[in-house]
């Protein structure tokens, strides 16, 4: 099984995160483990909306992860975890290196080495073959996320060792709700920062269309312009109709981008209302040939694994799912990042 879609803030085990707050002596509102596990369980109930939802815990778990010593151990349990529950032999980890410096404490160089060296030591503990992405910030200034363009194509050349191939891509994640996709002067300077990276043989993959802010006229801006080879969710394909249905299926279809499907983590936002969407939208895309794989997306904050996903959207797709499930792996093979 292979997991294309999981982010470092939202998968390591809230007994993880703990030890690493007690041990570093950080000081928090949290009095005990209780609280702080409980704080850290995203329930659809409480959650209002995907704003909410990267506000309410990520800031949390990133602080936690802002040291070298914490970013090896955390990307060292993402592995080792995926691997114990649902057997995962392959995982592209993504993070934001500049949202974990410590407001300048440490270096980016030392929060990417250390989780590049944290997976090394789980691929060669766990035969998982690894990767990393590192994501770019729509919330952060346009020269915070040249920073991290440069510093992938800097530790892009480290190779893979073990079954872990190193930075292998980059990803535009965070809040979708300013739509900045559709502001051109934006979107030019981002497109730059994306040509760049491919250029120095990194892959690209965008989180887009998870949420109605972008919609389908955000998910066509970053089709035409950035030309990703895989977008993070893109669900919103669902609601587009006319021209824009057409130009969208054409491009994905053409250029054969993958779309990283994430089906608790969209519940738990709001997305959709319940797993029967996600299912349809499966079918839909194997219809219209449009590659898709199943993710977890952030599996410890929504308590989820990569073998629960595929046996939730399975269920619902009922004498569908052997053959469609079958196709996702298919496509989660063809469309991964890491090193031959």
């Amino acid at each position: 099984m292979q997991d294309l879609h999981i982010h470092l803030g939202g998968a390591v085990p809230s007994s993880v995160l703990w030890e690493t707050l007690c041990d570093n002596g950080l000081q928090t509102e949290f009095v005990d483990f209780a609280t702080f596990h409980d704080s850290l369980t995203a329930r659809p109930d409480e959650v209002k909306s995907l704003d909410d939802f990267l506000g309410r815990y990520f800031q949390v778990t990133e602080e936690i992860q802002s040291s070298p010593s914490a970013a090896n151990v955390s990307a060292y349990q993402v592995v080792a975890k995926a691997y114990r529950r649902a057997k995962v032999t392959s995982l592209e980890l993504r993070f934001n290196p500049h949202k974990r410096m410590r407001h300048g404490l440490h270096t980016m160089d030392a929060i990417i080495l250390a989780v590049i060296q944290g997976l090394e030591r789980a691929s060669l503990h766990y035969g998982v073959a690894t990767g990393i992405i590192l994501s770019l910030g729509r919330d952060l200034p346009l020269d915070a996320n040249w920073q991290i363009i440069e510093a992938a194509i800097k530790w892009r050349s480290r190779g893979p060792l073990n079954g872990a191939s190193g930075v292998v891509g980059i990803d535009m994640a965070g809040p979708e709700s300013r739509a900045l996709e559709l502001d051109p002067d934006w979107l030019s300077e981002t497109t730059t920062m994306m040509h760049q990276a491919r250029a120095a043989g990194l892959k690209i993959t965008y989180h887009i269309g998870e949420s109605p802010s972008s919609g389908p006229q955000g998910m066509l801006r970053v089709l035409e312009n950035i030309q990703p080879d895989r977008i993070g969710h893109g669900i919103e394909l669902r609601h587009a109709t006319g021209t824009t249905k057409a130009s969208l299926v054409h491009l994905l279809r053409q250029n054969s981008v993958c779309l990283e499907l994430c089906p608790t983590v969209n519940i738990v936002t709001r997305v959709i209302p319940d797993i029967t969407h996600i299912a349809q939208f499966v079918r839909e895309l194997a219809a219209s040939d449009i590659p898709f794989c199943i993710n977890t997306d952030n599996p410890y904050l929504i308590h989820t694994n990569l073998k629960r996903e595929h046996e939730i959207i399975g269920a619902e797709l009922g004498n569908e799912s052997t053959a469609l499930l079958a196709l996702s792996a298919q496509h989660a093979s063809r469309h991964h990042f890491l090193s031959e």
